[in-house]
């Protein structure tokens, strides 16, 4: 179960609760709220016999094979503060994707690629300097590495330059306020959450994605 989900349990427990805690078990609004917030009911009921083993509210089911239950449900002491810990940990989730999104969207491909160059410049002359003099010789088997491991690099920089074009380059462009509430500003959320390298590898698709939402 996700962060969010439980927080808006436990926001329901808190909400319908009486004074003692309780919540009526006749409360068809409350059960309606919690059945919402999950798939299935049997998701939901083994969430919350989790949650009432570890003592965070209460909820236990009583009766027989072939009746309807009696639900007897309610807040604990520990509801609030793990409600608490809870929105603590999801505030802490928003801000370190902001601080992701934040950092692709300023990302400046033609610095990368300035830099990469740079660098193969001087692979380049250590190279050379490696092949006229012996005593270097032995770095050459070094040297072919780091000159695979820039290639590398460099064609991954290459296809980021596209993402950055097609998808990145435009929210830039409109702002962040005007792109939030859309389908675009979710994929750009998707572009930071996921490994740079799976989506480097289907650029092609999501850049297609974006331009048919436009």
């Amino acid at each position: 179960m996700t962060h969010t989900q439980t927080a808006r349990l436990l926001t329901s427990f808190i909400r319908y609760a009486d004074e003692k805690g309780s919540i009526d078990k006749h409360n068809e609004e409350f059960f309606g709220e919690i059945g919402a917030l999950y798939s299935n009911g049997n998701q939901l009921s083994e969430h919350l016999y989790e949650l009432s083993a570890a003592g965070v509210v209460y909820y236990e089911e009583i009766g027989e094979d072939g009746f309807a239950p009696i639900i007897m449900a309610g807040c604990t002491k520990q509801t609030a503060a793990h409600l608490a810990s809870l929105l603590k940990e999801i505030d802490a989730d928003v801000e370190g994707l902001r601080r992701r999104i934040n950092e692709i969207l300023t990302f400046d491909p033609d610095r990368l690629k300035s830099e990469i160059s740079v660098a193969e410049e001087k692979l380049g002359a250590a190279r050379r300097a490696a092949e006229e003099n012996e005593l270097l010789r032995p770095l050459l088997r070094q040297i072919t590495e780091i000159e695979k491991y820039f290639h590398g690099v460099s064609a991954v920089a290459d296809k980021y330059e596209d993402v950055y074009k097609n998808i990145i380059r435009p929210v830039q462009l409109e702002g962040k306020s005007g792109v939030e509430a859309t389908v675009r500003w979710a994929i750009i959320s998707i572009v930071a959450s996921t490994a740079i390298s799976v989506v480097l590898g289907n650029w092609k698709e999501l850049a297609q994605l974006f331009r048919s939402l436009i």
